[in-house]
């Protein structure tokens, strides 16, 4: 090893030779051509490339903020990663219509347009608030410790059930739902 970069290879996806599709379970799949899987501490060398189908697979956004449609992780069921797609929109429309599908359900992330009623109460927060989605309600324990500052005034919200809720920014947001949320900022 020269150095501690190549311990990190990285396969990214060739979209000329990966096919995804919709296994009978209604989930994503990949035929691609993969490195073949070995035990990683036997192998001195790279592992030959090798034509497969290994089902259903999973996503994960490396920088969901900032480029959500590159960088995706696809990886098994233990969360062992069988390559990286670079850019969604290097793939054909149906692909992309599975793995933005699939990405949407796992980030489903409403955003919030407007802030209608917070209120506190013995240590969690209720809100009820306007989205893209429609209107919601949720809760939120240590209100502080809840909201994120993602950058360019975008926050996420996390109630108490691990959902996210989204504000692009709260700087945009009308003068009433400003004044609610101001105190936790």
């Amino acid at each position: 090893m020269d150095n501690y970069l190549d311990l990190a290879k990285i396969t990214y996806l060739d979209p000329a030779d990966s096919r995804f599709y919709v296994t009978p379970g209604g989930f994503p799949g990949l035929e691609a051509v993969l490195p073949e899987f070995g035990d990683d501490l036997e192998q001195d060398s790279e592992p030959p490339m090798k034509k497969q189908d290994v089902g259903r697979v999973w996503f994960h956004r490396c920088f969901p903020f900032e480029t959500p449609d590159e960088y995706i992780s696809v990886l098994d069921r233990d969360g062992r990663e069988y390559a990286m797609i670079r850019d969604v929109n290097e793939f054909p429309e149906e692909a992309q219509k599975i793995i933005r599908g699939e990405l949407e359900r796992k980030y489903f992330c409403p955003v919030i347009k407007s802030v209608s009623s917070l209120k506190e109460k013995l240590g969690y927060s209720y809100w009820k608030v306007e989205t893209d989605r429609g209107p919601m309600e949720f809760s939120c324990s240590d209100t502080y410790r809840s909201i994120a500052r993602v950058g360019g005034g975008m926050l996420i919200i996390t109630d108490v059930d691990g959902n996210r809720y989204r504000i692009d920014d709260y700087a945009l947001l009308d003068r009433r739902s400003y004044k609610r949320i101001e105190l936790y900022l």
